[in-house]
Formats: structure tokens, C-alpha cells, sequence
């Protein structure tokens, strides 16, 4: 699949998910994604925020292909893959569209050393050079390890090490697309930093496209060049990270806001001040809605209740 410099890496159009869960008698649906509209440039960070359960992984999940979604358009690359690629995505599309998990020690076979791991993807997707073994140190000293990890097994390596060849083994089917769903969460603060400055280096060298999926706002706005909020499966607001996190509009969001931990604000984010942010996230959320533009510039816009839309 080829995209070109001026479409988006992935466009995303009404997208929707439900499961069902429970047995017959207790049978009920959650509505995971409620017509999702989503774009990620070539060569953009954007990241998803939300509380567990917003939606956030399921959307990931859907353009990895590990889900089917329900309805709407999922073009990838300039691709429509949910009609031309209906039962199954193609290993081109596996190579280019490729997923980092949270855990990097469940992401990695515990029996297998990280030069086996490495290798078995590049066999599988066809991109074994002959000179195998200096292909595979290529591979880690990309992601800043040293050689001699490729004998190690993944419990003999930090959680920052292993999450670092998780990512390695990404890039050896040289992907266009990286949905990183919370690679950071399970990490020590201390080694946090660096995997967000090589999510960021692999954007700046190979123009990778990434969706950054996380709860935290602190490495969002490290990290991205857009951030867009799900509540309940659906996007509230989105824009600029800066000019978003500077003027949140939605109650939502000035709530996930207010939870950051803040030094300098002098009353603290107590449970009443949680409990009125809910208040005001149910009835806008009841609300007849439309999607407003805050700032033109940075692309900042929200979905505000009509009532409270001001006129042009």
C-alpha cells in the first residue's frame, strides 16, 4: 500500500463498535466506539486520551485489525481495507500498520532470546537480509541497545529494555503506522522519557505516523502533535496538545485537566469538585450536541450542547 505526502496516513469516518457481554438472560451491549471520525497525517504523533474503558485501545485494536468494527469507513494508507480486506488484513497491511502493547513482558515470548524474537519477524514478512545477524544489531542499536541483548531472554532485561525491543521488533517490517496503546504505563517513571524520545526519533527519521494511546496527560502533551479526547467511545474535543491542554472546554476534559497533579494550584482537586465535573459531563453528554471550532489556528474544536453554541 502506498499513501501519498498529502493524505492522511489513516482517515477514520463514523466508526462504530459494540460488544455484547454477559450469558442470554443477562444479556447486554456496551457501545465502545459511536461513529468515531479520526485522522493521523504521515508523520504525525496524535495522541488518544481517556480513562479506562473510554474506548481508547478498542480504536487501536480496530485499525490493527485484531477487531472488526460494526460499521463506518477505515481507509489506512489510502486504502478502504474494511471493504477491499473484509475477513482478514494482508501481511502487507501487518507490516505496515503495526501495534506496540502496554506490557512488554507479555508481549514477548519468555522462552525465546531477543535475537530469535527479531528474527522470526523479519522471516515472517520477508525481510531477512543474508547478513541476518548485522540486520538484528542494526535492529536494537536503532532503539539504543547494545549488541549483547541479543542473547539475553526477556526476563533477564529491565521493563524500559524490553519495551525497547517490542519496538525494535516493530520496525524490522519497516511500518508506516505505529499504534502504541499505553507503552509507557507499566514502565518505571525514570525510564519513561525514553521510550517517548524514541517514539518521537522514529517519527523525525522515518516520517512513521503514530497513534499514541494513553490516560496520561503529561506525556501526551510531551509527546503529540494533536490530542484528541474519547468519553464513552466518543471524541469530545481535540486539537493543537498545547492550545488544548492551555483551554479545555469540555467538562470532560477540564476534568482529566484538574487531576493532573499541579503544585501550584492552591484548592485541590477534591472528590466534591470531581462529582460536579460528572454532573456537568452527564448533561452535556444528554444534550442535543454540534461540533464547535474554538480556534481556527491551532484546530482546537469540542462538542458543545446547541444551547450553549454562540452565534457567528
Amino acid at each position: 500500500m502506498n499513501v501519498t505526502q498529502t493524505e492522511p496516513a489513516i482517515r477514520i469516518r463514523g466508526l462504530d463498535k459494540t460488544f455484547v457481554q454477559g450469558g442470554f438472560r443477562s444479556r447486554r451491549e456496551v457501545k465502545a466506539l459511536n461513529s468515531v471520525d479520526l485522522e493521523v497525517g504521515r508523520g504525525e504523533i496524535v495522541a488518544l486520551v481517556g480513562e479506562s474503558g473510554s474506548g481508547k485501545s478498542t480504536l487501536a485494536r480496530c485499525i490493527a485489525r485484531l477487531e472488526t468494527p460494526d460499521d463506518g469507513v477505515m481507509e489506512v494508507l489510502g486504502e478502504d481495507v474494511l471493504r477491499t480486506q473484509r475477513r482478514r488484513a494482508s501481511k502487507a497491511y501487518r507490516s505496515d500498520v503495526q501495534m506496540v502493547f502496554q506490557d512488554p513482558f507479555g508481549s514477548l515470548n519468555p522462552t525465546q532470546r531477543v535475537e530469535h524474537v527479531l528474527a522470526r519477524s523479519l522471516h515472517l514478512h520477508g525481510k531477512a537480509r543474508k547478513d541476518l545477524r548485522a540486520q538484528l544489531v542494526e535492529l536494537v542499536e536503532s532503539v539504543g541497545l547494545p549488541a549483547e541483548v541479543l542473547s539475553s531472554f526477556p526476563h533477564e532485561m529491565s521493563g524500559g529494555q524490553r519495551q525497547r525491543i517490542a519496538i525494535a521488533r516493530v520496525l524490522a517490517v519497516e511500518p508506516k503506522v505505529i499504534l502504541a496503546d499505553e507503552p509507557t504505563s507499566m514502565l518505571d517513571v525514570s525510564v519513561r522519557i525514553g521510550v517517548l524520545n524514541l517514539l518521537s526519533k522514529l517519527r523525525d527519521e522515518r516520517g512513521i505516523a503514530i497513534l499514541y494511546v494513553t490516560h496520561d496527560l503529561a506525556s501526551a502533551r510531551y509527546l503529540a502533535d494533536r490530542i484528541l479526547v474519547m468519553h464513552r467511545g466518543t471524541l469530545v474535543e481535540g486539537g493543537e496538545s498545547l492550545a488544548l491542554l492551555d483551554s479545555p472546554q469540555h467538562p470532560y476534559t477540564r476534568m482529566l485537566v484538574g487531576a493532573v497533579p499541579d503544585p501550584e494550584r492552591t484548592i485541590p482537586f477534591d472528590p466534591e469538585e470531581r462529582r460536579l465535573f460528572r454532573t456537568e459531563i452527564e448533561a452535556w453528554a444528554d444534550a442535543p450536541s454540534a461540533r464547535v471550532l474554538v480556534d481556527h489556528e491551532s484546530g482546537h474544536w469540542v462538542w458543545k450542547p446547541k444551547e450553549t453554541t454562540p452565534h457567528a
